[in-house]
């Protein structure tokens, strides 16, 4: 469940307070590319466990969806 958190900082503290909100998102997308390159290469492989890529690309898809969010809010504050 996503919750709105609301508090105030000095006006020329929000573009670093967005940089570091944003870093979040940037985590959060470079963790689902690197999980779906260990798909990827799952895939590549002669003994493949489609279980084991299904849920690499799960998790890559939600951090994606994550990182969308944040960078919604980011938009949002600017």
């Amino acid at each position: 469940m996503r919750v709105k958190i609301a508090y105030t900082v000095e006006f020329e503290d929000v573009e670093n307070e967005v940089k570091e909100i944003m870093q979040r998102a940037l985590l959060n997308i470079e963790q689902a590319c690197q999980e779906s390159q260990e798909a990827t290469n799952n895939l590549d492989t002669g003994d493949v466990d489609i279980l084991t890529v299904i849920k690499r690309l799960d998790s890559a898809r939600r951090k994606l969806s994550k990182a969308d969010m944040v960078i919604s809010d980011c938009q949002e504050i600017l």
